[in-house]
């Protein structure tokens, strides 16, 4: 093929971020979109007129014949089913992350994929920020030897206009913030590791957020106008997206997800991370330190791309840096690069690079670490019985 027809499941901002990257690249045509809402149909008619075809069950949309591949942009609990359903009806699919809300659910994807042997990538995209591939190139270079330790943290500055004003707010929805949001850097701190995770002790609680105000209280008829005020009209998301969204107070009762959590994990080399995670920081950031048996390596990102890398080393003051620039686009060039990598698999003979075992292994940290918070105890990571 030269060309692949791609049609999108879910049209919030992810989704509709999608649609229009593939609509725009040559080597794409958008065919068909779906989504269960009126609203963000009759958006995106206005955009594409009768050149895409429209669906609020891509159940039916999926019976198409000239579908080549499916992005599935649905809210996080609705990943399993429609995963599932894109493979058993014969297309390769780029499913968002989190792969799914949990490891049972990530197996069935997988058994799923395995019996259509259609191509499957999840949506990692910070793999391809010019930042972490250039700390990957160091470390394959052995520049601090064998890492046996990792510290990866994320600095939430925005996770009240992000995550409390929505339905991620409550477990029922989202699960945990974990999934939602750490699912990203903990698929990077698993990369530089190097080991399958195995075991996962969580610490984490609702601190900041949520517990005083009432669940109806609202943004656009608040006098206050707090730090975590929004218009929900027009919210601009950290890729570029301008989406609508709701305004409920951060402060709301209703709040039952952690807005900070630890976690450790066990690798099955043997070595040992760690992931934090706090949504009422100052900056927005995430930061990365390996330990090797010949150095350190600490990595720093943020959305403006002042990225830094710096290597230090045992028995000398020598210090190594670098500032790799972005590729532009979104999430530090990722978003645009996934893009064009899930086409050269489609349309050619690239692999992905993050497979699917990498996929299940964040979901399953992310997954086990919200149940070893709820239950004090650690939680084994068990195989899947399809990898």
């Amino acid at each position: 093929m030269d060309q692949a027809r791609i049609a999108v499941i879910g049209l919030g901002g992810r989704g509709r971020y999608f649609a229009q990257a593939f609509d725009r690249h040559p080597r794409a045509e958008l065919v068909a979109v779906a989504d269960p809402w009126d609203r963000p149909l009759e958006y995106l008619k206005h955009q594409y007129g009768d050149r895409v075809r429209y669906y609020q069950d891509y159940h039916e949309m999926l019976q198409s014949s000239d579908l080549d591949a499916v992005v599935v942009a649905s809210n996080d609990k609705s990943h399993r089913e429609n995963a599932v359903a894109v493979f058993e009806a014969g297309k390769s699919c780029l499913l968002e992350k989190p792969m799914a809300q949990s490891v049972a659910d990530c197996d069935d994807i997988i058994r799923a994929w395995k019996q259509s042997g259609r191509l499957f990538m999840i949506g990692l995209e910070l793999r391809h920020c010019s930042l972490f591939t250039r700390m990957r190139e160091l470390v394959d270079e052995g520049r601090i030897g064998e890492i046996v330790m990792g510290q990866a943290l994320d600095n939430v500055s925005v996770g009240g206009q992000y995550f409390y004003h929505n339905d991620m707010r409550r477990k029922e929805y989202v699960r945990s913030l974990l999934l939602q949001k750490g699912t990203h850097t903990i698929d990077l701190l698993n990369w530089f590791m190097g080991g399958n995770p195995v075991k996962v002790y969580g610490s984490g609680g609702l601190d900041f957020y949520g517990r005083r105000e009432p669940n109806d209280k609202r943004c656009r008829s608040c006098e206050q106008r707090c730090e975590y005020f929004i218009n929900h009209e027009r919210f601009v998301m950290d890729y570029g997206a301008v989406i609508e969204t709701d305004d409920r107070c951060v402060f709301a009762e209703e709040c039952d997800v952690a807005d900070n959590s630890m976690l450790l994990i066990d690798y099955a080399n043997g070595h040992r991370g760690t992931y934090a995670e706090c949504h009422f920081t100052p900056e927005y950031t995430r930061e990365f330190t390996f330990f090797g048996t010949e150095g350190k390596m600490y990595g720093f990102y943020n959305n403006e791309c002042n990225f830094v890398i710096r290597c230090t080393y045992r028995n000398t003051d020598h210090v190594d840096e670098w500032h790799p620039a972005s590729a532009g686009g979104g999430h530090g060039g990722g978003d645009r690069l996934i893009m064009e990598h899930f086409l050269d698999c489609l349309l050619g003979d690239a692999e992905p690079l993050a497979d699917v075992q990498a996929a299940r292994d964040c979901t399953a940290v992310a997954a086990a670490g919200e149940e070893s918070i709820e239950t004090g105890m650690p939680v084994v990571i068990p195989p899947c019985p399809w990898l």
